[in-house]
């Protein structure tokens, strides 16, 4: 009977590791309360006489409101088919930040490791300081979406995770 009772908690905690390797990192892990002072808006962003907002070289970008962690405007700009650049702005104080400049893709494209070219599409939120990196990768007749989870700590984005081979629907 001992020996059963013993496989059984090895096989116990060999599931709740497996579970946790699993296990995603989620938005409300990393919460932060959101900013309710004055908005500095970037300097780069001007309205439309239609009322739309637009980036310095005349893009269409999302009105800046705080959309990342507490107090920051992330900005996502188009620079032409499968080009794509993000910026970070403290709207407290309107100052850029350049921490997601690693996840921008321009001419030409950047390259996995592995050698395959991708565009990657960041998720976040306006009461978390989680961004989670997807990288759409052109593999030639297929396509493969890969996974990473970072942080937002003193001015920089830390990875928590490693890069997974599979991404989460948001």
């Amino acid at each position: 009977m001992k020996t059963s009772g013993a496989v059984f908690v090895i096989l116990f905690f060999c599931f709740l590791s497996i579970a946790a390797q699993d296990a995603r990192p989620r938005f409300e892990y990393y919460k932060v309360s959101r900013y309710q002072g004055r908005v500095h808006l970037p300097k780069w962003i001007q309205r439309s006489s239609s009322g739309e907002w637009r980036d310095d070289a005349g893009k269409l970008v999302d009105p800046p409101e705080v959309n990342f962690a507490g107090r920051y405007y992330i900005g996502v700009h188009s620079c032409g088919t499968g080009c794509r650049y993000y910026t970070m702005t403290d709207l407290s104080s309107g100052r850029e930040l350049k921490a997601l400049f690693p996840f921008s893709t321009a001419e030409p494209p950047p390259k996995t490791r592995d050698g395959f070219e991708y565009l990657a599409i960041l998720y976040y939120q306006a009461d978390s300081k989680l961004i989670v990196a997807q990288y759409l990768i052109d593999l030639g007749q297929r396509s493969e979406c890969r996974e990473r989870a970072f942080v937002f700590e003193n001015g920089r984005v830390k990875p928590i995770t490693k890069t997974r081979r599979s991404c989460s629907t948001f």
